[in-house]
């Protein structure tokens, strides 16, 4: 058997593939073996900003506080009401309604005129979390949301009350690509502090709340941010799309007593 030579044309296209294989195993076997990593990784992100609108410090450790205080569950949007047998209980945490909103056996393309957050369609189901205090008594109902801001998908956990499902105890943005220093700004604590205390909807159940240039005092208005039009327009219409019609029913069945989180 003649030796192969190194110098040939046939030698280097044999190193060059045996070199690319060579690699091509070790970036694969580094994947596989990272991937729990990961996904640890994004399963601490997500408790962490749960947490962030959940009205508990992190004692301890990030995950022990979720589990003393979070509780997991999953609704089917359209009938808002719960859904947890929909999956396997130990996917309703982390269900990602982001992936299954773009597939069609698991989302619901939304009507052109709705959708107003533009994310043209969306998961048929939707996480939901109550927080609950040492008591188990729920103090917070924790609901993710988003859509379309200037540059990128915002997306966020707003916080309610469970006592009328309506009044907004705090917020958060957990993934966005706005501009630093103008849209960014929505990561700003003291722009998110201005949606505390905010209400939802009036007293005859029509959706008020708004976020616009010189706002007013009352109840349902916060400002803008400056210089940042287009991201706050977004915003505003992210919330308009899943506080005012995606979670009505969800919102709706609470506030009737319908769904119960204290037993």
């Amino acid at each position: 058997m003649s030796k192969l030579n190194k110098d040939s044309a046939l030698g280097t296209l044999i190193i060059i593939v045996t070199f690319c294989l060579v690699c091509s195993v070790l970036v694969s076997s580094a994947v596989v073996a990272l991937d729990p990593f990961k996904k640890a990784a994004v399963e601490n992100d997500r408790q962490v900003n749960i947490l962030k609108v959940s009205g508990f410090e992190v004692n301890d450790s990030v995950s022990k506080t979720f589990k003393a205080h979070i509780e997991s569950h999953l609704i089917d949007v359209a009938t808002g009401r719960l859904a947890d047998d929909a999956v396997p209980a130990n996917e309703i945490e982390g269900y990602n309604f982001a992936s299954l909103a773009k597939k069609p056996a698991s989302s619901v393309k939304i009507e052109k005129a709705r959708d107003v957050a533009k994310i043209i369609s969306r998961s048929k189901y939707m996480p939901v979390y109550f927080a609950k205090d040492d008591n188990g008594k729920v103090v917070r109902v924790i609901l993710p949301f988003y859509g379309q801001a200037l540059w990128s998908t915002v997306f966020g956990y707003v916080a309610l009350s469970p006592l009328d499902a309506n009044t907004i105890l705090g917020v958060t943005f957990y993934s966005h690509g706005e501009t630093p220093g103008l849209g960014g700004e929505i990561d700003n604590p003291r722009w998110q502090a201005l949606w505390v205390n905010k209400k939802l909807t009036d007293e005859n159940g029509d959706y008020k709340f708004c976020i616009k240039k010189n706002a007013s005092e009352h109840d349902f208005d916060i400002d803008a941010l400056s210089g940042a039009t287009l991201t706050s327009v977004g915003v505003d219409n992210t919330a308009k799309y899943w506080l005012g019609d995606a979670y009505r029913p969800f919102l709706e069945n609470l506030s009737k007593g319908e769904i119960i989180v204290n037993e």
